[in-house]
């Protein structure tokens, strides 16, 4: 049975979202009306043909795709009926859809040193720098936020997610169940992904049936010289191909899934 008001919210989002059942998007409907390197890069506006998602009151809105969206919210209803009672942990975002500019800010920030990192940027090259970045940040362009497939949940954090932390029934829960609603974890362990790409992500999860075929787009694109980065923010002539490499290395487990079991 639903049982706080935050849940009483979360049906009502959800019962307005639902309906008919997930269908794989063609490719003419695969950029949801807009051109397709500017979808793939991100270079357009929330909520634009994005739909806004708010898990909780008083909580920031948030943009995801309408099928996205539909499939998150039958995942937290399903979790809340299923968690133990004495677990108060919900599933909520923070942060969803980001577009180039916001990307670009949050890589321009790292890079110049107004943002602190794992090490500081001082006496450090530009290769150094972008390194560092690469270990938790996408490049402007080339995030799987831009698609609104993508959201990080509670805690930017991987230790809020393991044995001690509060996340660690949720995160135990979404390893077992998140993939019947879509959903993967694209940041998995390095292990998992030859030890290429960003470092593990246990916040991060992507809606696979979209995602997958977004993914592989970008890679096209990139490829053929479609997508440029070169001159679009700072370091982007020092990262070049290197962004090939940190959209491909996804958790292979992703791929896997075609289409929601539910």
């Amino acid at each position: 049975m639903l049982r706080t008001k935050y849940i009483s919210l979360l049906f009502v989002s959800f019962f307005l979202v639902c309906g008919e059942k997930p269908v794989k998007p063609s490719k003419t409907d695969l950029y949801l009306g807009i051109e397709k390197t500017v979808y793939l890069t991100g270079k357009f506006n929330s909520p634009g043909p994005l739909a806004p998602v708010i898990l909780e009151e008083n909580e920031k809105e948030h943009f995801l795709r309408p099928e996205v969206k539909k499939a998150l919210h039958q995942m937290v209803n399903d979790f809340e009926d299923s968690k133990p009672t004495s677990y108060k942990q919900h599933i909520f975002l923070v942060s969803s859809f980001r577009n180039f500019s916001h990307q670009k800010g949050i890589w321009e920030s790292k890079f110049t040193g107004k943002k602190a990192m794992r090490l500081p940027i001082n006496g450090k090259s530009q290769e150094e720098i972008i390194g560092l970045i690469l270990e938790f940040s996408s490049a402007p362009g080339t995030s799987r936020h831009h698609w609104g497939t993508d959201f990080d949940i509670n805690a930017l954090d991987n230790a809020y997610f393991e044995d001690k932390g509060k996340g660690k029934i949720l995160y135990d829960w979404l390893k077992q169940n998140a993939s019947k609603y879509g959903f993967c974890q694209p940041y998995s362990s390095l292990s998992t992904r030859n030890n290429k790409g960003y470092q593990e992500e246990k916040w991060h999860w992507s809606y696979a049936p979209i995602s997958n075929q977004l993914a592989k787009e970008w890679i096209k694109g990139f490829s053929s010289g479609e997508i440029q980065l070169n001159g679009s923010f700072l370091g982007a002539e020092v990262l070049g191909d290197r962004a090939l490499d940190y959209v491909r290395s996804i958790n292979p487990d992703c791929e896997k899934i075609q289409s929601p079991s539910l």
